[in-house]
């Protein structure tokens, strides 16, 4: 099950990526600059964390979460 749900995050993360790219690419079209160095940063950011999703295991809880690559609990 957990597996599958970072799947569907990575390919969401992904897609969403896709879609601030189209973004970036009306806005230079349109001539709107920072809204285009916007839409791109967060292109980039997105693609990024797609590949960066930790294989550990996390604990989430209300401001920092625990990460950790094994449950000793």
């Amino acid at each position: 099950m957990r597996k599958n749900l970072i799947k569907i995050i990575r390919f969401g993360l992904r897609i969403h990526s896709l879609f601030h790219f189209i973004e970036f690419v009306s806005a230079v079209y349109e001539e709107a600059y920072i809204t285009a160095s916007i839409a791109f940063i967060a292109s980039i950011i997105e693609i990024i964390a797609s590949y960066l999703i930790p294989n550990e295991h996390v604990h989430i809880k209300p401001f920092i979460s625990k990460v950790h690559e094994k449950c000793d609990d």
